[in-house]
């Protein structure tokens, strides 16, 4: 293996829902054309994408090159995860040391969008969403969004059933009750982002259109919403805290800011730590 080139990995693949095969890279390989083409439209020169970290390193996760984008050393065809991991470890190594001329913080980005670790699309401009199956700046699909929120509805059902069971010990009652609140912030976050709902889940607005600010606005106000739990005196303008968590916790899925759903395929709301 002494040539920097090697041949395409994704030539001749049927499935372009599928993630391309023999490599370590989990995103469908549709996805993979979108974003990519989309950043290489930063550059105005072939030369510049031949020099650029970023640009190298779709190469080279898809098998294309034996280079790598951030230790130029020689690995193998197509790249392991191992191999992956290294080079983000690596940029990362490098920002922190403020190693500025060797930076390599896109490529890293890149990799980490490519194996799964990161659901930021990593590109600029607006409709980043529709590169990969959603929409605006969302970049769950239609399809995904329903689907948890069918999930989340039924888990609603079962909690609300449980957290009104007399003859259940009060403990709980009151974990169920909280598991309610939590999926109703779900349900009508997920319910206004497919236009079921005409409300904002928090501000309970009537918005024209959805826009990334708008999304970004209601976990705002969902964090309001679980700081008055300090706040007994005026927790009752408030809906319940854990309301508040299904709304923010939904909005960071939808928007990449968390890889993690808001709850689990039973139904059952994620346990994140209090930040």
């Amino acid at each position: 293996m002494t040539g920097a080139t090697v041949k395409r990995m994704d030539v001749g693949q049927v499935d372009d829902a599928a993630p391309p095969g023999g490599t370590a890279i989990v995103r469908p390989l549709c996805h993979i054309r979108a974003v990519r083409e989309r950043h290489a439209l930063r550059f105005t020169d072939p030369s510049q994408a031949a020099v650029s970290r970023s640009a190298r390193a779709w190469a080279w996760a898809l098998g294309e090159s034996a280079i790598a984008p951030v230790t130029d050393r020689l690995t193998a065809v197509p790249p392991s995860r191992s191999d992956i991991e290294a080079e983000i470890a690596a940029a990362d190594e490098r920002r922190l040391l403020a190693d500025r001329e060797n930076r390599a913080d896109a490529a890293a980005t890149i990799l980490r969008w490519l194996i799964g670790d990161d659901d930021h699309v990593p590109v600029r401009g607006e409709n980043r969403g529709e590169l990969v199956g959603g929409f605006g700046d969302v970049v769950r699909s239609p399809e995904q969004i329903a689907g948890m929120l069918a999930v989340a509805v039924e888990g609603q059902r079962l909690s609300t059933t449980k957290g009104r069971d007399v003859n259940a010990f009060p403990d709980g009652r009151q974990s169920a009750q909280q598991d309610a609140d939590y999926l109703d912030g779900v349900v009508a976050t997920l319910a206004w982002i497919l236009g079921e709902r005409p409300e904002t889940p928090i501000t309970r607005m009537h918005s024209r259109g959805l826009a990334t600010r708008d999304l970004k606005a209601e976990r705002v106000h969902a964090e309001d919403v679980i700081e008055q739990a300090r706040y007994p005196w005026i927790a009752d303008r408030f809906p319940p805290p854990w309301y508040g968590e299904g709304v923010k916790f939904t909005v960071n899925w939808l928007l990449g800011d968390a890889a993690v759903p808001p709850l689990n395929p039973a139904g059952c709301r994620v346990l994140w730590p209090r930040q």
